[in-house]
């Protein structure tokens, strides 16, 4: 873990000094050494034992279980990507990461028919055994953690045994105790009861709009395949969609209409080969069940933290390639190196400030254009607007009017509601 929290050690490099030097112990101690010898201005922070002491302190307070890489308990589907987190925390199960997952994502302005085939979707995937994982975002991510919860909720009390059951699993990209949004607060807890949260990032540490890259690559590493349900074109989505194409996954997209703007990232991912997601058939016609999950050639390294001799030692040091590997890690993720923050814990309630994945929104609170966000061409009940804003049906009643007065929304039999194709 110290070798991992030192500066310039990216997952990447990480795995490079483990496999030449045998053991994080043998690698720390060469690592000034190798800087020197390539002559290169980066200079590398050694992480301190009683830094790193504290964070895993800080952790378990939290009753967070670090997984390192090389842990029985590391998943293997995310042990065979390349940069692979080297140790990552869990709140909740982590026995659920060695089972089957889908991957859900998708746009956070979503609208109320994209969450509902998500919520959709995302039941039917635990039903069949599959877990489901997401990022806790607004939208698309809480709308598919929602339904494989509701899939376990469903079969509690019930003579059908839950054990064949799904869960969902959220990895987060601050902190696994810092709950963002905050609107999410009970759908974290439950998450923690039924599922797991997963993070790679210190306990404590504050989400920023550079860590979102990083938590997409665990949810797609940690899936047979990932969903893209609604996603602008510059979508994280589509990065997350990209890198599970990178680890060899199944990329499935759900098409939208061409006059929505949410619908162009599915619907280019459709046109660059992915395959065409209406139901869950489309998923298990190409992964298959659940109880036949494919096998993923992950490298075996047997944790080790003793000094036994290292390879190098009696061989060649390959600088370039741990070199190469810090280039790559700075390539792919600009801030590698991750600083622990302050050894107090956040409280529950933490990610009330505003960040780059855009303003916190009160609940319950809409005006005219958010509600207009919540609408796709296709038509959608009221009743379902109304239950989905919490808002009272005077107030919905009051913002179609206004919507439909300034031409962009149309009403349709059957007390229904859709936007006016542009």
């Amino acid at each position: 873990m110290r070798l991992a929290r030192s500066s310039q050690i990216g997952p990447v490099t990480f795995r490079r000094l483990l496999e030449q030097f045998g053991s994080a112990r043998t690698a720390l101690e060469a690592l000034p050494d190798i800087i020197a010898k390539s002559r290169s201005r980066r200079p590398v922070e050694i992480a301190t034992r009683e830094d790193t002491v504290a964070e895993i302190e800080t952790a378990l307070a939290l009753s967070a279980r670090p997984i390192i890489w090389g842990d029985p308990e590391y998943p293997a589907a995310l042990a065979a990507i390349e940069d692979a987190p080297p140790y990552f925390y869990v709140l909740g199960d982590p026995g659920l990461l060695t089972r089957p997952t889908i991957g859900i994502v998708g746009a956070r302005n979503a609208s109320l028919g994209g969450c509902q085939f998500a919520g959709k979707l995302g039941r039917e995937l635990a039903v069949a055994g599959f877990n489901v994982a997401s990022g806790l975002a607004r939208g698309i991510d809480g709308a598919a953690h929602d339904g494989a919860m509701a899939a376990l909720k469903s079969r509690r009390g019930t003579s059908a045994s839950p054990t064949n059951i799904g869960a969902t699993i959220a990895v987060v990209a601050g902190g696994v105790d810092v709950i963002y949004p905050r609107e999410h607060a009970d759908l974290y807890r439950r998450i923690c009861e039924n599922g797991c949260v997963i993070s790679e990032m210190p306990p404590g540490l504050k989400p920023q709009a550079r860590h979102f890259p990083r938590r997409n690559r665990i949810i797609s590493g940690l899936s047979q395949g990932i969903v893209v349900i609604e996603a602008g074109r510059n979508s994280g989505s589509l990065i997350t969609a990209r890198m599970a194409a990178e680890q060899g996954r199944d990329v499935f997209a759900v098409p939208g209409s061409p006059t929505d703007p949410r619908a162009a990232g599915p619907n280019s991912l459709i046109r660059d080969g992915a395959v065409l997601c209406d139901s869950i058939d489309a998923i298990l016609d190409v992964v298959g069940p659940a109880g036949g999950l494919r096998q993923f050639d992950a490298p075996a390294y047997p944790f080790n933290s003793d000094s036994r001799p290292a390879p190098a030692q009696s061989g060649h040091i390959d600088i370039d390639a741990i070199l190469a590997g810090m280039d790559h890690d700075q390539n792919m993720m600009p801030d590698s190196s991750i600083k622990t923050p302050a050894r107090k814990p956040a409280k529950s309630h933490a990610g009330r400030e505003k960040i780059a994945d855009g303003a916190l929104m009160a609940p319950g609170v809409f005006s005219a254009d958010e509600l207009y966000d919540l609408l796709s061409t296709a038509p959608v009940a009221i009743d379902s607007l109304i239950r989905a804003s919490n808002l009272p049906a005077g107030a919905i009643s009051t913002l179609l009017i206004e919507l439909e007065l300034s031409g962009r929304v149309e009403r349709h039999p059957g007390n229904r509601v859709s936007r006016i194709p542009n």
